[in-house]
């Protein structure tokens, strides 16, 4: 789905372009005010010059430059603006600037001197769509050689698509927010067949399962300890179910006991054997 983008740039810009017109012809009827044009210092008129117990305040939309406007006392700052022809949206943020401190609340009605800025606010709404890796999985098998590797199905992409909010102030970018994510193709892992060893367990074919067996049982793997451990690792019925086994554990082969065995190093590390475990 191509994404939409609501794009209020060229209507903005016509708004701030014809509030400062409206602004500047104001100015040339307001009485005191000689010029529309902006001003370069940050004087503003002479308050004797003002009728009619007006205050000058100077007006500043969004990148347009600034001018100087009589209005009447304690207006609001939004007034100000719409009685010179600016319109403001919901979106816009107007601030009220006084002594080099913005001020907020009951404060924000005009008082001389004081700068009225608007701060023209617009939020585009874009979806773009994104690739998700399909990842691996890799499946042990005794049918390839040890180390041989086959891909049995070819992994395929997912698709996201990502929806976000970009916010910019008199046109330029100060946020982006994601707002949702959808999953619109689920990826499919790519599936490889491993070669390895019967009864091998990855991690754990370099340790010295000979010598741990020599110790626990003398390398017997039909011992039986009286206290209830079984083979030649000395599994008790519990452990030994645990790492999938079943029957008893000297009644299985050798290497099926070396197998569980290995299982349980790769859970639980040496601690199932406190004595003989050192030997791996």
């Amino acid at each position: 789905m191509r994404a939409t983008n609501r794009t209020l740039l060229p209507a903005r810009s016509s708004r701030v372009a014809a509030g400062t017109a409206a602004a500047a012809l104001a100015l040339t009827l307001a009485p005191g005010i000689a010029s529309a044009q902006p001003q370069t210092g940050p004087t503003v008129t002479d308050r004797a010059a003002l009728a009619d117990g007006q205050v000058a305040v100077r007006m500043k939309v969004a990148t347009q430059p600034a001018v100087e406007v009589a209005v009447e006392p304690q207006a609001w700052p939004g007034e100000v603006l719409e009685s010179h022809g600016v319109a403001v949206d919901g979106n816009d943020i107007v601030q009220v600037v006084r002594d080099g401190r913005k001020v907020a609340d009951r404060k924000k009605r005009v008082r001389h001197g004081d700068t009225v800025k608007l701060v023209a606010v617009e939020k585009q709404r874009k979806a773009k769509r994104t690739r998700v890796r399909p990842g691996v999985v890799e499946v042990p098998t005794t049918k390839l050689a040890p180390g041989r590797r086959k891909v049995v199905r070819q992994g395929k992409a997912g698709i996201r698509k990502v929806e976000a909010v970009r916010t910019l102030h008199n046109g330029k970018p100060v946020k982006y927010r994601v707002v949702g994510r959808e999953m619109v193709r689920e990826p499919r892992a790519r599936r490889v067949l491993v070669g390895q060893q019967p009864w091998s367990v990855p991690g754990t074919e370099g340790l010295n399962w000979g010598a741990l067996a020599q110790c626990e049982s003398g390398g017997n793997p039909r011992a039986v300890n009286a206290a209830g451990y079984y083979g030649l690792y000395q599994f008790d019925t519990s452990t030994w179910r645990s790492v999938g086994g079943s029957g008893m554990p000297h009644h299985a082969s050798a290497g099926e006991q070396t197998y569980r065995a290995k299982l349980l190093y790769k859970s639980r590390g040496r601690s199932p054997w406190p004595n003989c475990g050192r030997l791996l």
